[in-house]
């Protein structure tokens, strides 16, 4: 428990803040690795007792609470596409779409198309549009 607290006072928001501040692509062998180097610090190197999904459960459910990096990093991701649905922070929005011929709104719902093929050249929005298409 110690240990687990440990991830959760220290590093946790460390990697919140990086998640928050530059949004880019990430895949699932990243949150794996991370995964693997959380669990060798929490039972330093010995065999696991618990599996890792238990630890990552909500302390009402019975687990650890132990912190879920893919569901955080989700979130943090969420919270961009928030800045392109409400249209509230215009030096963000003109700075990532200087070169959009349509409004923020038509590339969330209907970017699939060959036509916006040109929305996901720039890197932050690509990553961004990834992860919205896969919680969506």
């Amino acid at each position: 428990i110690g240990r687990i607290s440990t991830i959760k006072m220290n590093v946790l928001p460390k990697i919140l803040y990086l998640f928050q501040t530059i949004p880019i692509r990430l895949n699932k062998k990243f949150f794996d690795e991370l995964n693997k180097m959380v669990s060798r610090f929490i039972w330093q190197g010995r065999k696991a007792r618990i599996k890792f999904k238990l630890l990552q459960d909500a302390r009402i459910k019975g687990g650890f609470a132990l912190p879920d990096w893919e569901l955080y990093y989700q979130a943090t991701s969420l919270m961009w596409l928030k800045e392109w649905i409400t249209l509230r922070n215009d030096r963000l929005l003109t700075l990532e779409g200087h070169d959009l011929l349509l409004g923020w709104h038509a590339f969330l719902w209907y970017g699939g198309t060959k036509v916006q093929g040109y929305f996901r050249r720039h890197f932050i929005r690509e990553a961004l549009f990834l992860n919205w298409q896969k919680i969506k």
